[in-house]
């Protein structure tokens, strides 16, 4: 893959990295609103609206915990993409490769 190519690939993951981090909060939140709802709920849990009994609130949490480990490991594959794109480059760099290249690892 030549140079260009490669940077244009990191573009493209920081730009993803970026949408994914933003994206990322929105399981994070709904786990924890499901076991904050669980843990000062009784039999009947009220999850958005809609009465659960317990055991279908766990259910539903659970869920909502995977839907947060898949959108972590979409993040995780590509940090180790990115990581590969990098050790791809050789040569010296321009002030927006460094910098590009400098977004990618704050996303560790």
């Amino acid at each position: 893959m030549s140079h260009q190519e490669v940077i244009r690939q990191l573009r493209r993951l920081v730009r993803r990295l970026r949408w994914l981090s933003g994206l990322q909060l929105i399981p994070d939140t709904l786990v924890i609103y499901g076991i904050l709802q669980l843990a000062f709920s009784g039999q009947i849990v009220t999850l958005f609206n809609t009465s659960f009994d317990r055991s279908q609130a766990v259910l539903v949490t659970a869920i909502f915990a995977l839907i947060d480990l898949c959108v972590t490991g979409i993040r995780y594959n590509d940090r180790l993409t990115g990581k590969r794109l990098i050790g791809q480059l050789s040569g010296r760099l321009t002030t927006p490769e460094a910098e590009l290249i400098k977004q990618f690892e704050r996303f560790k």
